[in-house]
């Protein structure tokens, strides 16, 4: 039975990838190219595009073109309540450019923050009121320039409304941990919580994050406490083909 003109075009085209003749990040030829170069019509060579997208081997980029995803890895992401990771391993170290924290992460931009009512499952995370003032927060941390965590973050306004620390991205505390933030208001983070699920990318996580929509992801809940007051509470989303998440627990000695 025949191959289909498309399929053999995905096949050679996936082979090339394979081998190295496109590594990833790197621009496909354009359809018109395709065409001319395996003598096939615009369509077919459309068509074979899309198999690639569909298989996840390559990723369209609106206005720029069709690029090669990069290869799914098993890089670990450190997750631990050790002082030094309680401390913000991964918090943000500035703002208004691309920074980088100790972890070799960056954190694209400003983070946008505007001030709402709570969603009745976030104010029940933080402890308060249906329809309670929030200030919700969002930025995007990188690895090697590539989407490593997306963050949506809310706090109440009541507690760090007309502080100093209102906005993540603003005043003497710009860019620092949430426990460093706290602490400059009077407030200490004595523990955090996070509870993980394993799903796939919404079609919009997925342009965030550039995924193929339907990849997994690990979607942390965080919360932050004073004592058993909640301080913040934030939802995370981690690319499950680029990190796989480990977790460090310290043991407490036994009091004797």
């Amino acid at each position: 039975m025949a191959v289909a003109a498309y399929q053999a075009v995905a096949e050679d085209l996936r082979h090339r990838i394979e081998e190295g003749e496109f590594a990833p990040g790197d621009p496909l030829p354009s359809r018109a190219d395709l065409s001319r170069g395996y003598g096939v019509g615009s369509n077919v060579a459309a068509a074979a595009v899309r198999v690639l997208v569909t298989e996840g081997l390559v990723k369209g980029r609106a206005g720029l073109g069709v690029f090669v995803r990069e290869r799914p890895s098993s890089r670990t992401m450190a997750r631990s309540w050790t002082h030094e990771r309680l401390q913000g391993r991964l918090a943000v170290t500035g703002y208004g450019r691309d920074v980088t924290d100790v972890e070799g992460h960056s954190v694209r931009g400003t983070p946008r923050s505007t001030t709402g009512e709570a969603p009745e499952e976030i104010a029940r995370r933080l402890g308060v009121p249906a329809a309670e003032a929030v200030i919700r927060s969002e930025y995007l941390i990188t690895r090697d320039g590539r989407p490593a965590m997306f963050c949506v973050s809310w706090e109440p306004l009541g507690i760090t409304g007309g502080t100093p620390v209102s906005l993540p991205g603003a005043g003497p505390m710009a860019g620092s941990s949430v426990v460093a933030r706290m602490s400059y208001i009077g407030l200490r983070i004595t523990r955090s919580t996070e509870t993980v699920t394993a799903r796939t990318a919404t079609r919009e996580e997925a342009d965030v994050l550039d995924l193929t929509p339907g990849a997994p992801v690990a979607a942390i809940e965080r919360t932050y406490y004073a004592g058993e007051r909640p301080l913040e509470t934030a939802d995370l989303l981690v690319p499950g083909e680029r990190f796989r998440l480990a977790y460090e627990i310290p043991a407490e000695p036994a009091e004797g």
